[in-house]
């Protein structure tokens, strides 16, 4: 691989300094120059005092940890660490000999994978079009280090996610991929822009040459994936002009298929969470995201009043005593409805027979009937203080609806007896199972998959 450096560049200009911890194990140190300082205004201070650890390799196990930092003098963050959050990316990689020089060490850098910054003059960490996978991780998660690793893409709890290889390569080409097309796209609009200002100095009538339009379709001619089709419908569907002017078979039609992608990528996501040990807050979250799955456990027109509801007194998003995960209401007769959600992984029955072939119901389902029910007596004990305080009258407690969404169906045929019996004497609350929702869900899809079902005149 060549070297990022200019010819005139010597390995020993470079103002790192190397120190082995152990055998087969260095640190490396990044030192400011002098004149650095002065340009960042603080020539005052020694720069031996402001040296920062940038990288460790560790030739025992196997590993490259780089700590990025801002290395430009006139960047306000000078010296500091690079990203707000993630303070070293560790890269676990077949490395049997560690660098002792800085010779070595521009070797060992430049066999990073690709995306990384390989010179350590300019802090290391990933290149700038890359940036955005940090970003996203530090969104949604709370780690410190980045590993990538041949490891499932998960988020530990010992303050490390782990990113596999085949996930941020897929990442990396996408942020490629988009970068490519909005650089072609500004090529074509820059390109028919400057024809255009020139025809009209020089007096040519000829029609102006498209340059929204136009970017558009060469876009559009290259092979997408199915994400950045479902983006472009959503660009269709937000131009309301657009849709005026398109007739309504193809609109219908449209709407048709914005509908299966979307559904589609919600199918795949709900089974991505039942294959893993997903948490009762990242249900909870797909369901408020993707209400409409709620109104498929209930038969009738819901509508969605609030997530995580005071049922307990005071408004419906205050303290109240008692919380349930959603509270939503009939669409025609305003009656409520209460929904609480727990974990596919939840015990739905004892492990041990009762007698014969019947199970009892586990401690866990029991308890949360008793807490759903306990959720459905606040609610209406305190309904007229509900609407008062919270100002929202057009809710009644005629007969309130309680679904319990929790566990999945057994595989054994006397435990399936065992639960079905049991839920259907339940007749206060309604249980449904997560497998039970998906497959609800995949029966939706069917549906409008269905050309019969349509909706389009032939």
């Amino acid at each position: 691989m060549a070297r990022l450096f200019p010819n005139d560049f010597s390995p020993e200009d470079l103002d790192i300094e190397i120190e082995e911890i152990f055998p087969n194990c260095t640190e490396v140190f990044y030192l400011p120059s002098q004149a650095d300082l002065d340009l960042a205004g603080r020539g005052s201070e020694a720069p031996r005092q402001l040296r920062k650890k940038i990288a460790v390799f560790n030739g025992k196990d196997g590993y490259i940890s780089v700590y990025p930092i801002f290395t430009l003098p006139t960047h306000p963050d000078y010296l500091n660490q690079k990203y707000p959050q993630i303070e070293e990316i560790r890269l676990l990689l077949d490395i049997d000999i560690v660098p002792y020089t800085k010779d070595d060490v521009l070797s060992a850098l430049e066999g990073m994978p690709a995306g990384f910054v390989k010179d350590v003059r300019y802090g290391l960490g990933l290149i700038k079009d890359f940036r955005f996978i940090i970003s996203a991780v530090e969104e949604q998660t709370k780690s410190k280090v980045l590993v990538l690793c041949d490891e499932e893409t998960r988020d530990k709890d010992d303050g490390r996610f782990c990113l596999s290889w085949g996930d941020y390569d897929e990442m990396r080409r996408d942020c490629n991929r988009i970068t490519e097309r909005a650089r072609k796209a500004a090529r074509i609009s820059k390109s028919a822009a400057t024809y255009n200002r020139l025809a009209y100095l020089l007096g040519n009538e000829q029609k102006p040459l498209p340059i929204a339009n136009d970017s558009i379709s060469k876009m559009l001619s290259i092979k997408i994936s199915d994400t950045d089709k479902q983006a472009a419908m959503n660009l269709i569907v937000g131009d309301k002009s657009a849709i005026e002017q398109t007739d309504t078979v193809t609109l219908s039609r449209l709407k048709n298929d914005i509908e299966l992608v979307s559904l589609e990528v919600l199918i795949k996501k709900y089974e991505e969470l039942l294959s893993k040990s997903a948490r009762e807050e990242t249900w909870q979250k797909l369901f408020n995201d993707n209400p409409f799955i709620l109104n498929l456990a209930f038969g009738y027109p819901a509508i969605k009043i609030s997530g995580q509801a005071s049922v307990g007194g005071k408004h419906l998003s205050g303290d109240g005593e008692k919380i349930t995960d959603f509270l939503l209401k009939n669409g025609v007769t305003n009656n409520l409805a209460i929904v609480e959600i727990k974990k596919p992984s939840s015990m739905l029955l004892n492990k041990t027979q009762y007698r014969g072939a019947v199970f009892s119901a586990s401690k866990e389902l029991t308890g949360s009937v008793t807490q759903v029910l306990d959720q459905c007596y606040q609610l209406q004990k305190n309904i007229s203080t509900i609407k008062v305080d919270s100002r929202v009258y057009d809710i009644e407690s005629y007969a309130i609806h309680c679904i319990l969404i929790i566990g999945t169906m057994p595989t054994d045929e006397n435990q399936k007896k065992s639960l079905e019996i049991y839920r259907r004497n339940s007749k206060n609350v309604q249980i449904i199972t997560f497998d039970e929702m998906l497959v609800k869900l995949k029966q939706l899809h069917c549906f409008l998959s269905d050309d019969d079902n349509s909706g389009v005149a032939q």
